[in-house]
């Protein structure tokens, strides 16, 4: 854990944009377009079920944490949290008129309205943030390519504002793929990166193929200055709206 966690901060610290000049949005456009292309995320099975089983380790905890999400086309989706204690956070929608909660003060399940479950299942949509950028209209700026020194790779970044709620840096492969997500904007002064807690990011190491979308199998972020690993295994099922319509 500790070598994952030095040889991450060292990408980060390379990779951080400093003083380039942005240039023009079609650029941004066609990166972030190309990316949702290679994830084909639209393309997976009507008849079918994704399941993604995500293992969560936080550095300075014993506890392993179990993250379980469901998705079945066109909109149901179902995430499960579970730790040492049993389930912690839950939410459950088929995507017409059930949309479902657990509460773990209460240790019950009840209904939300359709608009508190989409803002919840945010952090957990395997789609990212990025999905659906054309209908929720962020200002996207190129802000060229970063030299990444420890990888010897060079990075395409993209600044995304979405207006009264975040400002952050995408970092994309020459694949085509996302690399690194800096939860900032880029006024940080990267030499200061490592030292303030408060600096968030997120890297996705490794992408697996299921059916015919890739999703990312292997992520990793800093937040409050304590790396947390995320490992996911994946596949699809047949249909099954039972899982979508019981707590």
């Amino acid at each position: 854990m500790k070598r994952l966690l030095t040889t991450l901060s060292l990408c980060l610290l390379a990779a951080l944009p400093h003083g380039i000049h942005a240039q023009a949005d079609s650029a941004s456009a066609r990166i972030v377009d190309r990316y949702l292309g290679i994830l084909n995320i639209d393309a997976l099975p009507q008849d079918s079920l994704l399941v993604l089983t995500t293992t969560i380790t936080t550095s300075g905890s014993d506890d392993t944490v179990v993250m379980q999400r469901l998705f079945q086309p066109p909109q149901m989706f179902r995430v499960d949290v579970r730790d040492s204690r049993g389930l912690q956070t839950g939410l459950c929608s088929n995507g017409k008129d059930r949309f479902r909660a657990y509460s773990e003060i209460n240790g019950w399940w009840g209904d939300i309205t359709p608009e508190s479950f989409h803002r919840r299942l945010t952090g957990f949509d395997f789609r990212g943030p990025l999905y659906n950028w054309r209908s929720t209209n962020p200002v996207m700026t190129y802000l060229g390519k970063v030299t990444v020194e420890q990888r010897n790779v060079q990075l395409d970044a993209v600044r995304v504002e979405v207006e009264g709620n975040y400002t952050r840096i995408y970092m994309f492969e020459e694949s085509g793929l996302l690399s690194v997500i800096v939860e900032q904007d880029n006024s940080i002064d990267p030499k200061r990166v490592l030292e303030d807690t408060h600096i968030q990011w997120k890297c996705e190491h490794e992408y697996d193929k299921v059916g015919p979308t890739v999703l990312p199998s292997l992520e990793s972020f800093m937040r409050d200055g304590r790396l947390t690993v995320l490992s996911t295994e994946m596949h699809l099922e047949p249909r099954n709206n039972l899982k979508f319509n019981q707590d």
